[in-house]
């Protein structure tokens, strides 16, 4: 076999100047950080605020009466001056460069599970009014991914430049709209009040409307093309001002004088010019990187070695001063800086309010499992857009990094196919077992196919949509958590259900079978079914319920995009995201080329339990009746029966609950009946969404002939929208797609569903589409033999299977011969931890203890854990800041091999 021709020995060991920035956050990381986080008494007003006098066009006075796009602008700039400010920095650090530093910025304080902090940029109406749908400045939805390639090339400047060509041709033709619509409108109040022909009104009332929505399109392009060149703008001034600082640093440190003198020139470089260099390639990534999470854009960033590779190929012939290596793991420890390895002080850091939401309902993220998820993720190797192998010198570099540092932020995933050179296979074994969590691998002979699938929705079956969807495919990459998305092409909402809701709706009437007897049979969730006297009808009604709540999430999924315009606008990640300077239209408006929404359906693995045990017991055996299963479920398997349950009915709970538990099918271990129900779910979840795709598109995007758009539009208003269909007002064409998994959320999606196999009332459901924990009895290669039998290349949402192998069976090979067979046999996507139920169980006695503890002394208690870190849902954590419930729940996970 021919020599790769890329680079693969990086070095496997940090320098000290790096070694000291790590030990640096790890010691922030472990104490009380509660006073970094942003007030809005260190912002300005945006509300109050008058627009500049040197603005070329000075539409208002005030920027209240400006829009809601354009205010969030200026509030970005509000928020970039605030972290430059020296007051504020005195308490937030952003505004400071660490000894030894080779990148400029600081990420503010901030996170999916304390929440945001931003200024204020919306009115005391308008807060008022979306107050029933839960928007507000926080609310933003940052499940989406930057290509970075664009802005390495031409730099901010040509950005701002083609905005301000924009406004230039679009400014004179405002004005003549104006005229025009001021002429229509005189002309129409004289022949409303003069003329006997009501037809001449008429028509002149329509040309009057047609005049005004022209107007109106022109304005809100005006306004998209201000608020993206007001935001670039205000990320330069940032860079700037950096520059600034770092120069008079530079004079107060004679030492490093020439380090900071160089910093210096590259933040008055970039990001407004190209990069021509490594080094500036990343300080330009770094200052938008900052600047978007900053201006709540918790953004991932894309495939980072394809954008750098050739500006570490130039390295050489530039003489750079800095190693690349340590460049980039000074940019990791910029997106780790937020960190909190204590739970001591998460109280005083909850920032999140009644908005910091994904959707139009609240979403109700356990807070402290997301505490340390940032939503950034890098994604390496896989395809090039032609389809030929994409894995480079960068590859290894950012895999090196990553695995030298060991920290829980960034996130790294590895696309991985057949025909992947050995040496990146061995590299992400090497990495997996160094670091016992990273990276995390994505199956492109499952992924690919999956996303060209759903791109092809409602596209003409042309040669030229096929191969156009077929180089989005073989581009994709992940978002800040694991869901598949284009790369810097799509804008990504999703909806999540819980099918273990579906399976007690199926055996109760449409109720739930939680206990409540105020509530008689349960609370009513869906339509009544009969109750199923056999597993087929069981089936047959598994699927009514299935469709109900499906319909009820794919038509969310439209919803999502009706309203987000007026509260939570991107203009700096839509200057970026494809389509939307074409279009003029913010990605909140629908101005991205691609939008993809996914439904992700979790407790697969519970369903498959709960319905082999069902089968088996109820309706093979006839051991036990269905409504004393049912009875058992409601009373929890008699765990916590009270005195008025008789003893005969606690003897037949327990033994319901042990066959349940222990003489049952389970998911995920080669077993033919487990993965035959699992077969038959996952086909009927996908059939439920295709159908209300099919659905959800016709009553919310298509544009319907005259003689169906009132029917289709007193439809949409029972469903609680009363406007135009998407296809009409943002000519969006949305691909729903489909995926299984539950985030970190398998804790409290759990605590709404009545006890089943292998689980009590309340507790977890199985986490992601992994095994249910301690269920495993035929290793994890068990489990994999069982993923190549699901047919996963429908799932373009995502399937994600979390895998933790016992310690002392691992070896880098044993690693590397896990993740081939994964790959080789179908499994969509796998995260893979390395640990032991004794260490787990140390940490988890070492947690609860520190919680009682001194700071300094729960901070040396700690920090031998520090960089034990696990996957939890979508993103890795330290164990150490887990809730207690998700250390037990991990406990249970480690399993051997074979």
């Amino acid at each position: 076999m021919n020599k790769p021709v890329f680079k693969t020995d990086w070095d496997r060991q940090t320098s000290p100047r790096v070694r000291n920035l790590y030990d640096t956050l790890i010691r922030k990381a472990l104490g009380d950080r509660s006073a970094e986080w942003f007030t809005q008494e260190m912002f300005d007003d945006v509300i109050k605020s008058n627009s500049s006098s040197d603005d070329k066009y000075p539409l208002w006075k005030s920027i209240e009466n400006c829009s809601v796009i354009v205010r969030r602008a200026v509030a970005i700039d509000r928020m970039l001056k605030a972290m430059t400010d020296p007051k504020c920095s005195e308490s937030t650090h952003t505004a400071v460069i660490l000894p030894g530093d080779l990148l400029l910025g600081v990420m503010p304080m901030g996170s999916n599970g304390l929440g945001k902090m931003f200024p204020r940029f919306l009115t005391n109406d308008e807060l008022r009014a979306g107050s029933i749908t839960n928007r507000n400045a926080a609310s933003l939805f940052g499940h989406n991914s930057m290509d970075y390639a664009e802005l390495l090339h031409d730099g901010l400047k040509k950005k701002i430049q083609a905005c301000s060509a924009k406004l230039d041709e679009l400014a004179p033709l405002i004005t003549r709209g104006k005229i025009t619509v001021k002429k229509l409108y005189e002309r129409y109040e004289d022949e409303k009040d003069n003329s006997p022909d009501s037809s001449e009104t008429d028509e002149l009332l329509r040309k009057l409307r047609l005049e005004e929505g022209k107007l109106i399109s022109m304005k809100k392009k005006f306004d998209f093309y201000w608020s993206v060149k007001l935001a670039c703008k205000a990320v330069v001034d940032y860079a700037r001002r950096f520059a600034v600082l770092a120069e008079r640093e530079a004079e107060a440190n004679p030492d490093r004088r020439d380090e900071l003198l160089e910093l210096a020139r590259i933040a008055r470089k970039v990001p407004y010019l190209p990069a021509d260099t490594f080094h500036e390639a990343m300080q330009s990534i770094c200052f938008f990187h900052i600047a978007l999470h900053a201006s709540m854009n918790f953004i991932s960033l894309g495939r980072l070695d394809q954008v750098l590779q050739p500006y570490l190929d130039k390295a050489g012939s530039h003489n750079e001063k800095f190693s690349p290596l340590e460049i980039f793991e000074c940019f990791i420890l910029k997106c780790a800086g937020r960190l909190n390895l204590t739970s001591k002080y998460l109280v005083q850091q909850d920032h999140v309010d009644y908005a910091t939401v994904l959707g139009t309902h609240p979403y109700y993220i356990d807070q402290k499992a997301g505490v340390n998820n940032f939503l950034q993720n890098i994604i390496v190797g896989g395809k090039k857009l032609d389809g030929t192998d994409a894995t480079n010198s960068c590859t290894f570099l950012i895999l090196q990094a990553i695995e030298n540092l060991n920290l829980p932020a960034p996130g790294i995933y590895v696309r991985l196919h057949k025909n992947s050179p050995d040496e990146l296979f061995q590299k992400v074994a090497q990495s997996i077992y160094q670091t016992k969590n990273n990276p995390s691998v994505l199956n492109d002979e499952i992924m690919i196919p999956a996303m060209y699938n759903a791109l092809m929705q409602d596209e003409e079956n042309t040669d030229e949509a096929k191969a156009t969807m077929m180089a989005l495919a073989n581009d994709y990459c992940v978002d800040g958590c694991w869901e598949p998305i284009l790369n810097g092409k799509s804008d990504w909402t999703f909806g999540m259900m819980v099918g273990m809701q579906a399976v007690e709706s199926a055996l109760n009437q449409g109720a739930s079978l939680k206990k409540d007897d105020e509530l008689f049979r349960g609370a009513k969730v869906s339509p009544r079914t009969p109750v199923p006297q056999t597993f087929e009808e069981l089936m047959t009604y598994l699927k009514t319920h299935m469709q109900f709540f499906v319909d009820q999430s794919v038509m969310g999924l439209f919803m999502y995009y009706m309203i987000d315009e007026n509260a939570a606008p991107s203009p700096l990640f839509s200057a970026y995201l494809e389509g939307c300077m074409e279009k003029g239209r913010d990605k909140a408006a629908g101005g991205a080329n691609h939008n993809i929404g996914g439904l992700v359906l979790g407790s697969v693995p519970d369903m498959v339990n709960q319905l082999a045990a069902l089968r088996r017991w109820v309706f093979n055996e006839k051991k036990y009746t269905l409504s004393e299963v049912c009875e058992a479920i409601k009373e929890n398997f008699a765990v916590d029966a009270s005195a008025s349950l008789p003893d005969d009915k606690k003897l037949l709970y327990e033994r319901i609950r042990a066959d349940f538990d222990t003489n049952s099918p389970k998911f995920g271990n080669n077993d033919p009946e487990a993965d035959e129900l699992t077969c038959r779910i996952l086909d009927i979840f996908y059939q439920c969404v295709q159908s209300s795709a099919k659905f959800g598109k016709w009553l919310f995007q298509d544009v319907h002939p005259e003689r169906e758009w009132r029917k289709v539009a007193a439809l949409r208003s029972l469903a609680g929208y009363y406007g135009l269909p998407l296809g009409m007002t943002y000519d969006i064409r949305m691909k729903i797609t489909a995926g299984l998994g539950t985030f970190e959320q398998y804790n409290w999606q759990g605590r709404g569903m009545a006890a089943s196999a292998n689980r009590l009332d309340g507790m977890p459901i199985a986490p992601n589409f992994s095994p249910v924990p301690g269920t495993i009895n035929q290793g994890i290669m068990g489990t994999i033999s069982s993923l190549s039998k699901f047919n996963l290349n429908r799932f373009a949402a995502g399937v994600i299977t979390d895998i933790c192998l016992k310690d002392e069976n691992v070896t880098p090979e044993v690693a590397e011969q896990v993740v081939r067979e994964f790959v080789g046999r179908g499994g969509g996507m796998m995260t893979m931890a390395i640990g032991t139920v004794g260490l787990y169980k140390e940490i988890y006695e070492v947690a609860k203890e520190s919680m009682l503890l001194p700071e300094k002394e729960a901070a040396a208690l700690l920090l031998p854990y520090a960089n034990v870190n696990v996957r939890i849902g979508g993103w890795q954590t330290p164990f150490v800041t887990l809730p207690l419930d998700h250390m037990e729940n991990y406990i249970l996970r480690p399993v051997g091999v074979l």
